[in-house]
């Protein structure tokens, strides 16, 4: 078990994990830096938003950016409108 730091970083904003999380490798630690990054990504701005993933020792061991998935997500909910909305009705269907 070794011990990883998740930095977040937005733009010119960052901040830095002090306590870190214990974990069994590198691949579990960056499996949960896209994590955080995919949930966070939800709300922030998305094309901003990084997770760096530090060993204990401090090196950075990543950089990791939301998934693509969740900008089409995030682009998605942005693009719903009200059911009954006359801008989702199909050109054929009655008002």
């Amino acid at each position: 078990m070794q011990l990883y730091f998740f930095d977040l970083r937005w733009g010119d904003e960052r901040f830095i994990d002090e306590d870190g999380i214990v974990h069994f490798d590198e691949g579990s630690a960056l499996y949960y830096a896209r994590r955080i990054a995919d949930k966070i990504g939800r709300d922030a701005d998305y094309g901003s938003l990084k997770v760096e993933v530090r060993s204990g020792e401090g090196k950075l061991l990543a950089t990791v950016a939301p998934s693509e998935g969740r900008g089409h997500e995030q682009f998605a909910f942005i693009g719903r409108r009200r059911p009954g909305d006359a801008s989702l009705r199909m050109p054929s269907s009655p008002p």
